[in-house]
């Protein structure tokens, strides 16, 4: 390189065009009867020995590059995975150069003469390989939709007309020419995945696989355009690992989220990043495009234009149902829900691997409908902990608990202390509804699976429940009851964490949550769901707009749920009905009756409370007309009073609570009804 730097210097000396200035007579009269009359001849002797030099130097290379083949050096191994010619080849070196070899930066700044271009330009490329190309040849490397270029090898900063644009070098090309490695260039744009694993080994169906094969067979006449889809924790990675190591690459996951987060300023890195990633000699594989709203049209296209543009195989990661910014062409796999059977193989299988033993896997399983990747990473888990001797059961289902809680933790809060039945006090008819809504949960599989249900139902197999009634009238009781009895987890929905002010980060929050509530033995209840259930309303501002369309989508997700939800609300008729038509239970709490206060009163009092004196509480219960949230309350204000007085619990103390209840609530008297 610092030959062909120092001819290209001489001939320019030999030239005149490259001279001290002239202190006497025109102003540099050398330089420009160099470019414009043609001179030569100035310095023969110095450009006789720069082109012997050089000459030497071409000799050696190609002595050093005979003795290493058939080995590839890295420029070659990228050179024929983009399809660059011998001169693009040569140009790459030459960009590089500077950055590469230090004294060649100075010369090349001394060729230039002149301190405000660039280091390397159009211009001073043609200076160095005139005998190599004409001025045409090299224009045509360095257009837009040449390789070099197009696939970002060369990046051409803006700022200048050519031939005048400062050229560099991709970061990532520069490390591969060091022969270092590039992952200190990507970590900003690109993780690398290494598959450990083969497609023969992967638990997917027999038809995907089928359809991978031919995939990898006949890519098609275009780039590669691949679509994964499937469940969180289905395999998605782990399969375009596989398929990525089965066609000689890695994995390049290029996250999405911190690029549309800031908008429309941010989309060039997505080019960038798709860039870099097959430098690397990776497939590039774009995760978290659901994250674009579905009416936000501009940016979808802007994706779809990037993607288009982009000259190597993309790999797309989706959720099910989630249509790809992609043209038409694409091919599109779809990763279903396992079966029961199939989650037991997966959980053989790698239990086997780890020598690990579950005494009760078929409950588990049955349980945790958790994707197979899930499978993999909690036994992995388990195995760095757990005895190899012992029943691994506990330690197995505490790691799934907390990889859904790391899920529904997001947008929902793990109710930790559940209700018993002996705390909730209900018309019988309630509950007799309570009763078929628990038998629905327990039995799903057999009414559905064995008795075949499933084949005559046209929506999901889901069950969701409307609670509605006044406040205090037990319907979070109840659902805390509900979990405690079918030993499942219960999470409270927080509705300001899912509910956002970006267009269309409420439908994610929401469907993140479903999913996770699917996947796991888990109830999750949507307390005060009014704000979120709400009407659909008259557009009248693009806020009625964006409403509606949340509201639209809950009505889709709801009709596909295959988990369990439980919805509270004070106002039944605030609902929107197209909700209440797709609910499996719609249950009206009623205000407590005399005769269900006085039980309320007694079920609040635990045995163990010391009293003193007598209780009339059905007294109580005919006189203060309270709800059962209420009751509670005073309840335990009233063994706090006594505990303050360090006594026993008395009636007065009763009477003192339920009137401060009152008071607090705004109602002079106690003759009203307290809800």
């Amino acid at each position: 390189m610092l030959a062909i730097t120092g001819s290209a210097i001489a001939r320019a000396w030999d030239e005149g065009r490259l001279a001290y200035p002239q202190a006497e007579g025109l102003p540099f009269h050398s330089q420009v009867y160099g470019m414009v009359a043609g001179q030569r001849g100035l310095t023969t002797e110095q450009l006789v020995e720069a082109r012997q030099r050089l000459d030497d130097a071409t000799e050696t290379a190609d002595d050093a590059r005979r003795a290493i083949a058939p080995r590839q050096s890295p420029l070659d191994i990228l050179g024929d995975e983009l399809g660059l010619s011998p001169l693009a080849r040569e140009i790459v070196l030459l960009v590089a150069a500077p950055s590469l070899w230090g004294e060649t930066a100075r010369l090349l700044a001394i060729l230039a003469d002149d301190e405000d271009r660039p280091l390397v330009d159009e211009q001073l490329l043609g200076d160095l390989l005139v005998e190599q190309a004409d001025r045409a040849q090299l224009g045509r490397e360095l257009d837009d939709d040449a390789p070099l270029l197009r696939n970002g090898v060369i990046r051409a900063r803006p700022g200048a007309m050519r031939p005048f644009l400062p050229l560099t070098v991709d970061p990532v090309v520069l490390r591969l020419l060091q022969g270092a490695s590039v992952e200190t260039e990507l970590e900003h744009h690109v993780r690398s995945y290494r598959s450990d694993r083969g497609l023969d080994e992967l638990r997917i169906p027999a038809e995907v696989k089928r359809t991978i094969a031919a995939t990898l067979r006949h890519p098609g006449t275009g780039p590669l355009r691949l679509v994964i889809r499937g469940r969180v924790g289905a395999g998605r990675h782990t399969l375009l690992a596989a398929i990525a190591n089965a066609s000689g690459r890695r994995l390049g996951v290029i996250e999405m989220a911190p690029i549309l987060r800031d908008g429309r300023a941010r989309l060039a890195d997505l080019a960038t990043a798709l860039d870099r990633a097959r430098l690397a000699g990776l497939l590039p594989c774009v995760d978290g495009l659901e994250m674009i709203a579905s009416h936000d049209g501009a940016i979808r296209d802007q994706v779809r234009d990037i993607l288009r543009r982009h000259a190597g195989p993309i790999a797309l990661r989706l959720p099910l149902d989630a249509a790809p910014p992609l043209d038409p062409g694409h091919m599109v796999i779809d990763l279903p829900a396992l079966s029961l059977t199939e989650r037991l193989a997966c959980w053989d299988s790698a239990l086997a691997r780890h020598a690990l033993q579950v005494s009760e896997l078929e409950e588990l399983a049955d349980r945790y409908a958790v994707g197979p990747a899930v499978i993999e990473r909690v036994v992995e888990e388990t195995a760095r902990t757990a005895e190899r001797t012992a029943d691994a059961g506990a330690r197995v289902e505490a790691a799934i608990r907390q990889h859904l809680e790391n899920r529904l933790g997001t947008t929902a809060n793990r109710v930790t202390r559940l209700a018993t039945w002996e705390q909730v006090i209900l018309p019988a008819d309630i509950q007799d509804s309570l009763t078929e809504l628990i038998a629905r949960i327990k039995h799903r599989r057999t009414v559905f699976d064995r008795w075949g249900f499933d084949r005559l139902m046209s929506t999901s197999r889901g069950v969701t429940a409307l609670f509605s009634g006044g406040p205090g009238t037990g319907k979070t009781l109840v659902a805390s009851a509900i979990a405690n009895e079918l030993g499942m987890d219960l999470y409270r929905v927080d509705l300001s964490r899912v509910m956002s002010k970006w267009i269309g980060e409420t439908e994610q929050n929401l469907a993140k949550l479903f999913d996770a509530a699917e996947d796991g033995n888990t109830i999750i209840l949507f307390d005060e769901a009014d704000s979120l259930f709400a009407k659909r309303t008259e557009v009248k501002s693009s806020v009625d707009r964006y409403a509606n369309l949340e509201v639209n989508y809950l009505l889709q997700r709801i009709d596909s749920f295959e988990g369990i939800a439980i919805l509270t609300t004070n106002f039944g008729t605030s609902i929107d009905n197209a909700f209440k038509r797709r609910l499996s239970l719609r249950l009206t709490f009623p205000f407590p009756d005399e005769e269900m206060r006085e039980k309320l009163w007694r079920s609040h009092l635990p045995p163990q409370l010391p009293v003193v004196g007598t209780f009339d509480l059905a007294d109580i219960a005919r006189r203060f007309q309270m709800s059962g949230g209420y009751i509670r309350n005073a309840a335990l204000r009233a063994a706090f009073l006594a505990a303050e007085e360090h006594s026993p619990l008395r009636h007065d103390h009763l009477e003192r609570a339920i009137k401060a209840e009152f008071r607090e609530i705004g109602k002079i008297a106690e003759s009203g009804i307290l809800e």
